[in-house]
């Protein structure tokens, strides 16, 4: 839960310029009168790096197949942040420019787009990063909507192979159907996000938190402590700046770990841990329930340093003396980072008429993206054949289970130049740097930067 600070379009173009990379640009037009209209679009602005969002696009359209019709057409743009100043001035203007196409927009007055207001996210669908973090909008709006737009138009979602429209609008454009007034729906996501809070006995707790690095200067956490109901008093808070707790960063993202002993704890007290940026205001929220009865420090992890796999672990995955070894510690380290995972025997393999489809080391999944993993294990630098199965082994199984299947290589070596081919057949290459970071973080408690070395693929 957050809550943005009120404000419109204008006054939030400066801090759209300075923590966003990039933004993408989903237009659904309609030739009619030999003029192309926009029906609409989605603007929605993203960290990741323009030719990352690009790629995103193209595998989208390759995934769900392009919609190019004479008449009818998704277009699906990636920009550097550089160049919102240059659409919004097409707003302004009622047009909206896609390639060599001059789209007109419907919106009831874009000259007042700067002076809409930002709002809470409505209408947009919950996955992929839009799941993980707050998100806010700026909504255009026009007299029509959508799906009848396209009706009147004689566009069916039958004769493109779809149930509906809502299949074009959530799976192409992100949004929750086609049934509002939206002309123009501007997207803006808070990287920043409580993810846990957990007890560590003897009246302490540790709240670990996660934000983008633009915004870490200028944020502090207050952890509150109160009985249960809605009406008890808070009994004790603290405030913290961000910049004083304990912290680590990865790929952009600042992870805190802010620990704090409470002068008591009743059975059941609700903590909370409240994420403020000095000038947007309360960025992320997240409160929970401790049970004095059960609550506990990761009693598996605890467990498992008792034996001789938890002390050896380290030493088998960063200097391995063979495959079988480095195999069930890769495994080991998945399952302590809360990532399911099954380690298969060397002959394992997917067959389908006695016909061997493809082979892996190592299944799992992933219950925060509901994403399966298979996984190839080596010693070695992977080989492009190693890269070719292991893709093909995810791909069959995705098309079997209709669920997103990411295809991954753990390797004990540093292979730089590899792990960018490999990601552009998009293939996750986690190799002994990403290793050791993971081993890193996951000693000092820090599970969920470990599991994002992972998941970000």
């Amino acid at each position: 839960m957050s809550n943005f600070r009120k404000m419109t379009v204008r006054e939030a173009m400066p801090f759209i310029s300075t923590l966003y990379e990039s933004f993408g640009v989903k237009s659904m037009i309609l030739l009619k009168d030999s003029e192309w209209i926009n029906v609409v679009s989605v603007i929605h602005f993203t960290r990741r790096k323009v030719e990352d969002l690009d790629n995103e696009y193209r595998f989208l359209e390759k995934r769900l197949g392009k919609i190019d019709h004479d008449n009818f057409k998704i277009i699906l743009q990636a920009k550097p942040i550089s160049e919102f100043r240059c659409v919004v001035k097409e707003l302004e203007d009622g047009y909206l420019s896609l390639g060599d196409l001059h789209t007109r927009l419907l919106v009831r007055e874009p000259r007042k787009t700067l002076d809409e207001m930002i709002r809470d996210a409505s209408h947009v669908v919950r996955s992929g990063e839009y799941a993980e973090y707050d998100c806010y909008c700026a909504t255009l709006s026009m007299e029509d909507i959508p799906d009848r737009i396209l009706s009147k138009s004689g566009i069916s979602a039958l004769t493109l192979g779809l149930r509906n429209f809502n299949d074009l609008a959530r799976s192409w454009l992100g949004l929750e159907s086609l049934s509002s007034s939206i002309n123009v729906h501007i997207i803006i996501p808070i990287y920043a996000t409580a993810i846990e809070i957990q007890y560590q006995g003897e009246n302490e707790i540790k709240a670990t938190l996660k934000m983008d690095q633009r915004l870490f200067e200028n944020s502090t956490i207050w952890l509150t402590r109160q009985p249960q109901g809605d009406l008890a008093p808070i009994l004790e808070r603290i405030k913290c700046d961000a910049t004083s707790c304990e912290n680590v960063t990865q790929d952009g993202f600042v992870y805190i770990s802010l620990r704090h002993r409470f002068s008591g704890m009743g059975l059941y007290d609700r903590i909370s841990a409240s994420l403020l940026h000095n000038e947007l205001g309360l960025l992320s929220q997240k409160e929970t329930s401790i049970s004095l009865d059960s609550a506990a420090s990761d009693p598996l992890s605890q467990t498992f340093a008792l034996f001789d796999a938890g002390k050896k672990m380290e030493e088998h995955l960063l200097n391995p003396k063979g495959d079988d070894d480095f195999v069930s510690s890769v495994s080991w380290l998945l399952e302590m980072i809360d990532i399911r995972a099954i380690k298969l025997g060397p002959a394992e393999a997917v067959r389908e008429n006695k016909q061997e489809k493809g082979s892996a080391d190592i299944i799992a999944y992933d219950s925060e993206t509901h994403k399966i993993l298979v996984i190839d294990c080596t010693i070695g630098v992977p080989s492009s054949t190693k890269i070719d199965n292991i893709k093909n082994t995810a791909d069959y199984i995705s098309r079997k289970i209709t669920l997103p299947v990411k295809a991954v290589i753990i390797t004990a070596k540093k292979c730089p130049t590899v792990k960018e081919d490999a990601g552009k057949n998009y293939v996750k290459i986690i190799d002994y740097t990403d290793l050791e970071r993971m081993i890193g973080f996951y000693k000092k408690g820090y599970q969920y930067p470990a599991k994002r070395t992972i998941r970000d693929a």
